[in-house]
């Protein structure tokens, strides 16, 4: 059944004489409201995840342009050892590798996402790490 569907369900429901099927039409509308106001909530706590996510990589791109800075222009190797261990190549095709997929998980783990222990991570994580990550190699490259 379509939304027009259950509107007019909900309609004839509302204009209805007995007391029990307008209750539960009055059950259900606000059943729907809450559902609606939920998903409302999550879609906004995913993009709060996301931006903070993103405010961590943008500031852990300027702490590493601060260490380099401390030492001279030049970044330590320790400091290109360990972006090196966080973002593993991606297997050919497009697809992630097992490691870069652990590399995802420990990442998310380590910034406040819940993730399983194995399978893809949520989209959601997924491009944030992939923005995390993108904006560390983008400020090694400078």
């Amino acid at each position: 059944m379509n939304a027009d569907g259950i509107e007019a369900l909900l309609v004839w429901a509302g204009n209805h004489t007995t007391a029990a099927i307008l209750n539960r039409a009055a059950r259900v509308r606000s059943d729907f409201t809450e559902l609606t106001e939920r998903r409302a909530t999550d879609a906004a706590q995913r993009e709060a995840e996301e931006r903070v996510a993103k405010a961590k990589a943008e500031l852990e791109a300027a702490q590493a342009q601060l260490r380099q800075v401390k030492a001279g222009g030049r970044a330590s190797s320790e400091d290109q050892t360990v972006t090196t261990a966080l973002v593993p190549a991606q297997a050919p095709g497009g697809k992630r590798s097992k490691e870069e997929l652990a590399a995802v998980r420990r990442w998310a783990r380590a910034n406040g996402y819940q993730v399983a222990d194995r399978g893809n991570p949520a989209k959601a994580v997924m491009d944030a790490y992939d923005a995390a990550h993108r904006t560390n190699t983008l400020a090694e490259a400078s």
